[in-house]
């Protein structure tokens, strides 16, 4: 931290739909290439682990299944870095569906 700033980085990712794998690789490449570069916050956009237009997909438990395993992939592969992340995903919680940013940082997710 400098004079009470810290850097972040707002990314966008090339996202394939419905491909949470390969947007889970894309996303730990770009968060190290962020974090190499100082950022101590990057943030990810909505839905950017499924992609935003999946439409009737989102009610699909496969994907929704390969959503979660991509976001947990990601939070292992990014654990070294020293910086809060937030990604885009559907969530599924007690039977309802919802579009969260997950937040995680050394290997943990917070929220």
């Amino acid at each position: 931290m400098t004079d009470g700033f810290i850097k972040t980085a707002a990314v966008t990712p090339k996202v394939q739909v419905a491909d949470p794998e390969a947007n889970g690789a894309e996303i730990v490449r770009l968060a190290k290439e962020a974090a190499g570069n100082g950022a101590k916050l990057i943030v990810f956009p909505e839905l950017c682990i499924t992609g935003y237009t999946c439409g009737d997909l989102f009610l699909q438990e496969l994907l929704l299944q390969k959503a979660r395993e991509a976001l947990f992939t990601v939070i292992r592969e990014t654990k070294e870095l020293d910086a809060l992340i937030f990604a885009g995903l559907p969530w599924e919680k007690e039977g309802k569906l919802y579009n969260v940013a997950a937040a995680f940082q050394g290997g943990r997710l917070l929220g």
